[in-house]
Formats: C-alpha cells, sequence, structure tokens
C-alpha cells in the first residue's frame, strides 16, 4: 500500500505541477521513471499539460496499451484542451496498425455524432497502408469540412492516376473546395476519362472551375484535335462566359480558316439570338477573323456567306469594301440586302458606284437608298434624286428620306418641286417638311409654306384643322386646345402660347373639339370624360389626340405625327436593336414616361421589320398613329376601341390570326401583360410599351404587377423571353432644334435572365455597365455619347445624369458653381436645364 501511495502520489504531484523549481521537477522525474506505472496514470501525465511530463506519459502508455484503454485515451481527449487532444491523436499514430484500426472503427460506428467526428479525426493521423484506405474514405464519407484536406493528403501520399476514378467523381461535388482539389490534380493528367469531366467542368463550373478545365482544354486541343474540335462546338451554344474561352481552344484545334468555317456551319441550324452571340463573340478576336470571313464570303453556302458577311462588316475595315460590293450583284436578294447595309455602315465612298447600280435592284433597292444616304457623298445625289420620278409613291418617300442626309444647295429648288408638283400629298408634305429643315441647317430664308401645294381648301374648312396644319407646317410636336387659354404650341420641348389667336372660352373649345369627334367618341368622351382618337386630315396628315373635361370645360392636346415612319438613322436609336430581325420569338419592351417617344421608337421598329422580313406584323394601338405601307412585309393594324374592346382581346385574337411579330400599343395591366409574355413564349416576337422611367423599372414592373404567388412564373417567363429593354427619354438638341432621344438598353442576355429569376434585379445596373459589347447602355453611356457627337451641351447632360459627377470635368465652372451654391440667375438656367431634361 505504501508502494501503491507513493506511486500514485507522484503521478498526483505531476498532475498538478507541484515542484518548487526546475531541480524539484527534474527530481520528480526521475521519481516517476523509476515507478511502475500503470496506463491510467501514462494517461494523466498525458494530459498534464508539461512537455516532459507528456512524453513520458506517452512511453508509459504505450508500453502494451489495450484497445479498451486506447479508446478510453482517445475519448478523454475531447475535454482537454485542443493542443492535448492534437497530441493524442498523433501519439495513436505508434500503435500497431491492428490496434489503431480498432480504435479507429469502433469510433466511426458510434451513433453519437461527436465520438464520429472524433474517429474521422483520428483516422486522419494513419499512416503507411492504413493511411491511404482511411484517407480515401474520409474524402467521400468524412466531415464535409476534412474532405478538401483528406483528398490533399491522400494525393501525397499515393499516385493520383491510382485513384482516377475517386477523383472523377469527388470532381462533380457540390462541395467546391472539394471539388477543386479534385479538378487541380486532374488538371495535371492525361487520361482519356478526364475530358467528359472537364467540359461538364468547363460548361457548368465557377469561375475557379473553369480555369481549370480551360487549361486542361487546351492543352488536350493539342493532343487530340479532332475530337475537341467537334466537343468545342457544342459549347459554342452554352453560357456567354465561357463561349470566347471556346473560341480561343477551338484555334488551337487547326488553321483559323478552317477552324472559322466549322463554327459558322455549326451554328447554320441555331436560333438566330445565339448565332449573333456567336458571331459577336468571334468579332472580338479582330483581325484572326477578319481575314478568313473576308475569305467565305465567296464561299459557295448562302448560309455561310451571309454568317461571314455580317462577321466582316462589323470590322469596319476596307478590306472588307471590295467583297462586299461584288455581294449586291449575288443571286441571293437576302445577302445582297444584307451587303447594302453593309456598305452603308463603312461609309466608304468607293461603295458609291456599285449602290447606284442597287437602285435598279427591285428586290434591295429600299437598302440601296438607305446606305447611299449613310455614306453621303455628293456622287449619290444625282443618282438618287432620279428616282423621285418613280411611279411608286414609296420609292419617292424613301428617297426624301435619303436627302435628309444631304446639305447641299442644290436640294433646294428640287425639294420646292416636289413640294408644289408631286401627285401624291403625302410626298408633297414630306419635301416641305425636309425643305424646312435644310432651310434651317443652310440658313437660307425659303419659302416652305404648303398651304397652297399640300392641302386644298376643303381639307381646312374647320378652324382647328386650319390650325393644325399650321403648327405641322412649323415644326411644331403637340397643340393644346383649352379653356380661357390661347392654344398652346409645344416647339422643340417648350410649350408657347400661340400668340395670333386670343383666349377661347368654353363654348369655342366644346364647338371646335366636338366637330372633330365622331358619334361613338363623343359618347366615350361624356360617359368616361376622356377619349382617345386618332384625326387625320386630307391631303395634312395625322394626329394623336385626346380630349377631355375638366372643371373649366372641354380641352383637348394633339400630337403630330410625321406622314412616314421614322428610320433608325433618324432617332439615332442603339444599332445593336437591328439583331430583333434575328429573333423569331421573345419580348422587347420600350418604355418611358408619356412624351418621350415611344410610339416614334415603336414605329421604326415595325418599319424596319417591314423594309426587311417577308413576315406577317400585327399591330394593336390606342389609337393607330403611324400607318405603314406594305413594303417587304405585311402590316396590320387594330385600333383598341374601334376593332376590339381591349388589348388583352386583341391579343387573344392575334393569335388566331397567323402573326409573326405582335406590337402591343400599351402593357396596362396583369392581363395583357400575362398574354403578352405567352405570345413571346410561343413563337411570337412581341414588341410592346410600358410607362416607366427606366429599364430596372420595367422589369420590377412586369413582376410586380401581378399577385405576389404568381410573381416567381412570371420572373422565370420574362427571364427566358426578355430580349431588350429599351427606356427612353427626350432632352433639348445643342443647337435648339428640336430634342434628341437618350436610350438605356438592358439586353436579355443569359447573365441578365438569370438575375430577373433569381430576383436579383438590383443587380442589373452593374451588368448593364459592363455588358456595354453586347448592345447594353445605361443612361450616363448614353449621355455620354450624345455630347461626344456635338449633339447635347454637358450642362444638359450634367442635369439628367444619374452620376452627374461624370459630366462636372465637362460642365462651365461657372455653372456648376451656381449649381452648388443656388445664387444669382444662372441657377434657374440649371433648374430649368434639369427640369427640361426630365
Amino acid at each position: 500500500m505504501a508502494i501503491f501511495g507513493s506511486r500514485r502520489s507522484l503521478v498526483q504531484r505531476a498532475a498538478n505541477r507541484a515542484w518548487r523549481n526546475d531541480a524539484d521537477r527534474e527530481k520528480l522525474m526521475e521519481d516517476l521513471r523509476k515507478a511502475s506505472l500503470s496506463a491510467s496514470d501514462g494517461q494523466q501525465l498525458i494530459f498534464s499539460g508539461d512537455p516532459g511530463l507528456r512524453s513520458l506519459g506517452a512511453e508509459v502508455f504505450l508500453n502494451a496499451p489495450k484497445a479498451k484503454e486506447l479508446k478510453a485515451l482517445v475519448l478523454a481527449s475531447q475535454d482537454q484542451g485542443r493542443h492535448a487532444r492534437t497530441y493524442v491523436l498523433r501519439m495513436m499514430g505508434r500503435v500497431s496498425d491492428e490496434a489503431f484500426q480498432g480504435v479507429v472503427d469502433d469510433l466511426l460506428r458510434d451513433k453519437a455524432p461527436k465520438v464520429q467526428k472524433l474517429g474521422w479525426e483520428l483516422a486522419m493521423e494513419a499512416t503507411g497502408a492504413l493511411a491511404a484506405r482511411y484517407l480515401r474514405s474520409a474524402t467521400t464519407d468524412g466531415p464535409e469540412a476534412q474532405r478538401p484536406n483528406a483528398l490533399k493528403r491522400l494525393l501525397q501520399a499515393v499516385d493520383p492516376t491510382d485513384e482516377m476514378d475517386l477523383l472523377l467523381s469527388v470532381a462533380r461535388s457540390d462541395d467546391q473546395r472539394l471539388a477543386t482539389v479534385a479538378l487541380e490534380a486532374l488538371s495535371n493528367l492525361t487520361d482519356p476519362r478526364i475530358a467528359d469531366l472537364m467540359i461538364d467542368r468547363f460548361a457548368n463550373g465557377d469561375a475557379t472551375a473553369r480555369e481549370y478545365a480551360g487549361t486542361w482544354l487546351r492543352d488536350e486541343a493539342k493532343r487530340a484535335p479532332e475530337r475537341m474540335r467537334g466537343q468545342m462546338l457544342d459549347l459554342l451554344g452554352g453560357e456567354d462566359a465561357t463561349r470566347r474561352m471556346c473560341v480561343e481552344i477551338l484555334l488551337l484545334t487547326g488553321p483559323p480558316d478552317e477552324v472559322l468555317l466549322e463554327i459558322l456551319r455549326f451554328s447554320k441550324d441555331l436560333v438566330g439570338w445565339l448565332r449573333t452571340r456567336i458571331l459577336e463573340t468571334l468579332q472580338t478576336f479582330g483581325e484572326i477573323m477578319l481575314r478568313p470571313a473576308v475569305a467565305l464570303l465567296q464561299h459557295e453556302d448562302e448560309q455561310l456567306r451571309t454568317s461571314a458577311l455580317v462577321l466582316a462588316e462589323q470590322f469596319n475595315d476596307p478590306r472588307v469594301v471590295g467583297p462586299v460590293c461584288r455581294l449586291l450583284s449575288h443571286d441571293d436578294w437576302w445577302l445582297r440586302i444584307t451587303a447594302c447595309d453593309t456598305l452603308g455602315r463603312l461609309g466608304d465612298a468607293r461603295a458609291v458606284p456599285p449602290l447606284v447600280k442597287a437602285l435598279e435592284d427591285a428586290d434591295a433597292r429600299w437598302a440601296a437608298i438607305d446606305a447611299l444616304a449613310r455614306i453621303g457623298s455628293p456622287k449619290a445625289l444625282q443618282p438618287l434624286t432620279r428616282l423621285l420620278r418613280d411611279k411608286r409613291q414609296e420609292v419617292r418617300l424613301e428617297v426624301l428620306q435619303a436627302l435628309t442626309h444631304f446639305d447641299d444647295k442644290r436640294l433646294v429648288p428640287l425639294l420646292k418641286q416636289v413640294m408644289e408638283q408631286d401627285t401624291s400629298k403625302e410626298v408633297r408634305i414630306r419635301a416641305g417638311e425636309i425643305l424646312r429643315d435644310l432651310s434651317a441647317r443652310l440658313d437660307l430664308s425659303v419659302d416652305t409654306s404648303v398651304s397652297k401645294a399640300a392641302v386644298s381648301s376643303k381639307s381646312l374648312s374647320r378652324g382647328i384643322d386650319k390650325l393644325l396644319a399650321k403648327i405641322r407646317e412649323e415644326g411644331a410636336s403637340d397643340l393644346h386646345v383649352t379653356v380661357d387659354e390661347p392654344p398652346l404650341v409645344r416647339m422643340n420641348g417648350v410649350l408657347t402660347r400661340w400668340k395670333k389667336m386670343g383666349a377661347l372660352s368654353a363654348e369655342q373649345t366644346e364647338a371646335a373639339i366636338l366637330e372633330v369627334l365622331d358619334e361613338r367618341q363623343k359618347e366615350l368622351l361624356q360617359k368616361n370624360g376622356a377619349v382617345d382618337f386618332c384625326h387625320a386630315i386630307p391631303e395634312v396628315g395625322r394626329y394623336r389626340a385626346n380630349a377631355y373635361l375638366q372643371r373649366k370645360g372641354m380641352c383637348a392636346a394633339f400630337r403630330v405625327i410625321p406622314n412616314t415612319p421614322p428610320t433608325f438613322a433618324d432617332l439615332r436609336l442603339p444599332g445593336h436593336l437591328t439583331d430583333l430581325l434575328d429573333y423569331h420569338q421573345g419580348i422587347i419592351v420600350v418604355s418611358g414616361p408619356a412624351g418621350s417617344g415611344k410610339s416614334t421608337t415603336l414605329a421604326a421598329i415595325i418599319n424596319l421589320i417591314n423594309e426587311s422580313k417577308p413576315e406577317h406584323v400585327l399591330t394593336l394601338e390606342d389609337p393607330i398613329e403611324f400607318v405603314h405601307p406594305v413594303k417587304v412585309g405585311l402590316v396590320n393594324q387594330r385600333e383598341v376601341g374601334k376593332h376590339s374592346t381591349s388589348f388583352a382581346r386583341a391579343l387573344r385574337g392575334a393569335l388566331r390570326q397567323d402573326p409573326d411579330v405582335i406590337m402591343v400599343g400599351e402593357m396596362r395591366d396583369p392581363e395583357t401583360i400575362r398574354m403578352s409574355l405567352e405570345a413571346a413564349e410561343t413563337g411570337h416576337l412581341v414588341i410592346a410599351t410600358m410607362h416607366t422611367t427606366s429599364a430596372i423599372q420595367t422589369v420590377e414592373r412586369l413582376v410586380t404587377a401581378f399577385p405576389p404567388d404568381e410573381q416567381a412564373a412570371v420572373r422565370m417567363s420574362l427571364s427566358e423571353s426578355l430580349k431588350y429593354v429599351v427606356s427612353q427619354s427626350l432632352i433639348p438638341r445643342k443647337d435648339g432644334v428640336g430634342r434628341v432621344a437618350v436610350f438605356e438598353v438592358l439586353k436579355g442576355t443569359l447573365s441578365v435572365g438569370n438575375l430577373i429569376r433569381d430576383n436579383k434585379t438590383f443587380q442589373l445596373p452593374s451588368m448593364m455597365q459592363i455588358g456595354r459589347s453586347v448592345g447594353m447602355q445605361n443612361v450616363d453611356m448614353a449621355l455620354m455619347d450624345l455630347v461626344e457627337a456635338d449633339l447635347i451641351t454637358a450642362e444638359v447632360a450634367w442635369a439628367r445624369a444619374d452620376n452627374p459627377e461624370n459630366f462636372a470635368p465637362l460642365c462651365d465652372p461657372q455653372f456648376l458653381m451656381n449649381a452648388a451654391t443656388g445664387g444669382g440667375g444662372s441657377t434657374e438656367d440649371a433648374d430649368a436645364t434639369a427640369e427640361e431634361a426630365s
């Protein structure tokens, strides 16, 4: 008993660290070595915290350990500090494999999660043959936090090629850290089984996975070019983020001309929007793609030639002009039209002679006229003006539109002659409008009155019609007829009183307005207090109008509708929007506040389709504004209130009228929005407007128009069908002649669709900022383009911008000082500028 007590006393002293000094500690250590210590004594020493005693305790404990004692030691370490537990686990690596395996397996079989976790920690300390076994198990079945480290240690302990099946499996794991470790290891191997995995990770993995996969695929493209080319082609139809890297890898599989030919062949059968995105990606490679694209312009396959042309034209390279000019005599009419458009965009005067010859081509004449106008060479004037004698009114109107691009005094007498003698009232009116604008630009004094030439006395038998004809002649955009005021006219965005007439009484306004309403419109006005209608004056033009009742009596507002639909060039619409010609389904939304030009933009889009594609366009309007004549396409126009009771009902009927394109004048309610989205999903291109002030607000309004329980489904539908949101506003031009549109553009890319689906619209502004290469732009980008084009002042841009600081360096310092301090008359100017811009 004395011996036991002595041994126990020594162990207790050591456990309590009961020594006075180093000499006393050494004496205690010596006594412990001489004592006959048990395994439990060794355990106490291991947990003493003193390194020397811990080492002595390990020696004692491991002298002849039993399985039960080993497990008890490991379990006891849970209640100790982290350092003590780590020491115990590593110490277990010194026991026999059999004993170690028994403890680990026993712990892993335990039902308590805490004990199992301890078992996996111990398994990670295995050595020799057991190490591979347990590390392999820990990689697949261990705690998630331990798996990446277990795989790293396994790959250090064995040849990675021996673990191919494991690596291929975990590389697809949802645990990104574990999958990354596997991918990193596989990226250094060359086993053919890796290819499918790397392609999958390249297409569907995160940025890190794509990087490792891309590295492996580049190397593999050099090792097996033919096999990799086919697999990479399939990936071109995937996400935008991977498409450029796909092309990079494809270029490693052969010469650029051979690779480009394969890519264009592959893209032939893809939907239009995806084919366009592939071409946009190819354009980013510059010279390496330009040379083979030019060579393919002579290829025997019609579709390949077209794709090569679309690709080559974007480079604005002089080398493209010659090959594209040769396409003007090609058998394919669509290719001839595309070639005209390309030459117009290139703006090279060398294209004028072949374009003049193309004026004889009935199919391509429209495109050739537009191209010559965009080039603007004086050599094109005479051939164009000869067409003013063409029998077809549409041709003469198109030529007049082209002449707006020329500032040549020789046009003045010619336009005057057309204005006075042409047999068509629309042509005469348009010639007068163009002559007026040309005279203003050249600072000439020319009589542009059309009252004698274009307007018969019968047409203006009503007083209000005479007034409407006069404001059209003077270039105004709106007329307001209101009680106790003279008529008010909006000129270049500014509302002024008509000085040639006095204030109108309630009786006068009512008589004038009722005179232009039919019986149905009068009934609606009395019933609803307001009515929308379109007022047409023979031999003058059309006006969008709204008559309404207010406290003083009956009033009305009239908006001048130009006699010919505007073009993209007229409105300075972003060029990427012409992508819509490739769309066969989806929805394009044009948004903006009232009076921002949405209807005019819609008319330009419909006119572009009408001139370019043999498709059926059905418009649903309230009321019908621009009248679209028959060109290449077929345009049928229906007026809500006259031909249908509502937009929603008209949409239901539209789906049975075989349209390719449906224009919805306004999406006012959830039912109309729902029907528009359904039409967009069922193979129709829907073009619609909304009264919202930004692209992001438009997306949110489309969703929040529905009850909360339906919004997730709407987001899903919108994410798949949205092609473009174009939000616009009008701001004054620098020269004071009219206003110019500012376009904010959101394109429905895959990334944008994901954000809409996931209800992360707050991230869309950032997407617009970085998406310029695919046609997106925010308000500030559009404003900067207008400033650089010298169309608006920096001060107007500053007042309209979301981030005015971007324009501050371009503004007059005094303007900024007054705007900041609110002092002096200049502040009023700044406020007026801001109000006008909004």
